[in-house]
């Protein structure tokens, strides 16, 4: 097998990356994930830690035990979720999770961020499949209730933080049709179609650009791109793509559309050997940087019937880019987050949260 097999890739996740990241990656007195590792692969323990990465560890451990990838990964999922509620969930009475907390739990950032809480549901939602508890359930509906309550935008949508901040960004509501698509096909937190649905809309009338198939980045308070540059992320095109064939599959509704011309744009930044530049201009890279984790996201894209189309061998082509840039670099279970256009690193620690795209893309290619 070769560098671009999934299989391949998921033997490295198996044997190397789940047991440094369950053992350097995990900080077992606190009971959370660590932040980061530095490229040796000691953890960088002080490091503030988000809301936002122990969910997606959460999510990597709970799919890992779904799959039967790591002997123990329902346990350290379980216990993490635990932690993640004690320390970050209503902590100062304000309700919703509060952003970041250092390694003994005192709140080192309050805010309420969109980002963070679609990422939280979705940690739910992984746990709720590993097994159903009422608590978690509850969580669920009581963080979609403070969504609604505190965070709700009359533009539609909701707000990027509590209180709100501009610009405005598609990314969090990006994260939250995922987390909405991840509750709903667990089957016991209730219907999700109509969220999903909300979330199409918004995709309609404001992400998608009608005369050019750019996904905008950055809004005002209405929705208006602020980005007139036309500059793009493939990774956030890739990942939408994916996003949508998975709606379809739940709602029947048609994307194919949707998909086909989201592909179009996002394979501008493939390069010929299966590099995912990360921002692209209108005709050519803004950022000729390569990370990790567009490359994940385009692989998932490319084994989809419209990506293939469009890239016959692409998520082989992007997993082979991928695994020489990124993880041959790297200690065993870790990687090279970030590259130059000569493939020099650009980052000085291995971040925890490249995990849960790796991850995912794994998870949907097996």
């Amino acid at each position: 097998m070769t560098q671009g097999s999934p299989q391949v890739w998921i033997d490295w996740l198996c044997r190397r990356a789940l047991p440094l990241w369950s053992e350097a990656g995990y900080d077992a007195e606190s009971g959370s994930f660590v932040e980061r590792l530095a490229l040796d692969g000691r953890p960088q323990w002080e490091v503030p830690r988000r809301v936002m990465v122990q969910a997606r560890q959460i999510h990597v451990f709970a799919t890992a035990a779904a799959n039967g990838w790591f002997s123990g990964a329902d346990e350290l999922a379980m216990r993490a979720g635990d932690a993640m509620v004690a320390r970050y969930w209503d902590a100062d009475a304000g309700n919703g999770w509060a952003f970041s907390c250092t390694r003994q739990g005192a709140i080192v950032d309050a805010r309420r961020d969109l980002y963070a809480h679609g990422f939280v549901l979705l940690a739910l939602a992984g746990l709720v499949t590993l097994d159903a508890q009422p608590r978690h359930v509850a969580l669920v509906h009581r963080t979609l209730a403070f969504l609604d309550r505190a965070m709700a935008h009359p533009a539609g949508g909701y707000a990027e933080q509590c209180p709100g901040v501009l610009p405005r960004r598609q990314n969090p509501h990006m994260h939250l049709l995922e987390a909405f698509l991840a509750l709903h096909e667990t089957g016991n937190c209730g219907d999700f179609r109509p969220r999903i649905a909300a979330m199409i809309d918004l995709f309609d009338r404001r992400f998608l650009s009608a005369e050019d198939d750019v996904l905008s980045e950055y809004y005002g308070e209405d929705w208006t791109p602020v980005d007139d540059g036309r500059a793009f992320e493939p990774g956030h095109h890739f990942e939408w793509a994916w996003l949508l064939a998975r709606t379809a599959a739940i709602t029947g509704i048609d994307m194919a559309g949707r998909i086909e011309r989201l592909l179009r744009t996002a394979q501008r930044g493939v390069d010929a050997r299966g590099g995912v530049v990360d921002q692209m201009g209108p005709g050519e890279p803004v950022a000729a940087d390569y990370r990790l984790w567009p490359a994940t996201e385009a692989a998932k894209a490319f084994d989809l019937p419209q990506g293939r189309a469009v890239r016959a061998s692409g998520t082989s082509d992007v997993l082979a880019a991928a695994w020489q840039s990124f993880i041959t670099p790297a200690i065993a279970g870790g990687w090279i987050d970030r590259v130059d256009p000569r493939g020099a690193p650009l980052v000085d620690h291995i971040p925890a949260s490249s995990l849960y795209h790796i991850c995912t893309a794994l998870d949907y290619l097996r």
